[in-house]
This record gives C-alpha cells, sequence and structure tokens, in this order.
C-alpha cells in the first residue's frame, strides 16, 4: 500500500475517488471519506479521478454526490477517468442554466 497517497471519496454514491496526489498503476491507494482502497491500473495525476468500481458504458459518473458525466466506454476499477472516457455532463447542465438566465437590469 502506498502510504503517502489516498484517494477522496465526499458521499457514498460516489463511484469515482479523487486523488490527492500523483500516484502509479499498481498503487494500493487509501481511500479517505470510505472505507478500504483502491488499487490503480493506471497512473493518476492529483486532482484527477480514478474509478472506484466498474462502470458500464453510458453509466453515469459520481463525484461529491453528483452526476458529472456519463462513461463513454466501460472502465474498470482503478482506472483513470478524464474525458477520453467520459462524457461531461457538468458542461451540459452549466449552458442550460446559463441559457435559462435572463440578464438583471
Amino acid at each position: 500500500m502506498n502510504n503517502e497517497s489516498q484517494a477522496l471519496v465526499l458521499d457514498k454514491k460516489d463511484n469515482v475517488v479523487i486523488l490527492l496526489s500523483d500516484a502509479h498503476a499498481g498503487d494500493e491507494i487509501p481511500l479517505k471519506g470510505g472505507k478500504g482502497s483502491v488499487v490503480l491500473t493506471d497512473d493518476v495525476a492529483y486532482g484527477h479521478k480514478a474509478a472506484l468500481k466498474r462502470i458500464g458504458k453510458g453509466e453515469e459518473i459520481i463525484k461529491y454526490g453528483h452526476r458529472i458525466g456519463i462513461a463513454a466506454s466501460e472502465i474498470s476499477p482503478g482506472s483513470w477517468v478524464h474525458l477520453h472516457n467520459m462524457t461531461s455532463a457538468v458542461d451540459i447542465t452549466f449552458k442550460r442554466r446559463i441559457d435559462s438566465c435572463t440578464p438583471n437590469r
């Protein structure tokens, strides 16, 4: 187990964790805010996401208890999760909120 790295879990619904330092494939990372650990299958940089469990193609990516994206392909536990294997739901939601605003006059 890599005792120098940790991964953050803020909500029990989360299926991804956030790395609190750079970590490498094969590292077993303890979960801060959750039970257990995750073994990385990819190098994951500080602040990036790794899958906590298997996420099937088309399934929601949940971070901090909120849907942030949809898996574009199957994502294995410990894999780096980023725009190469997910589509962002945040951008879509944000644009809808902006488009629905009326200017203050």
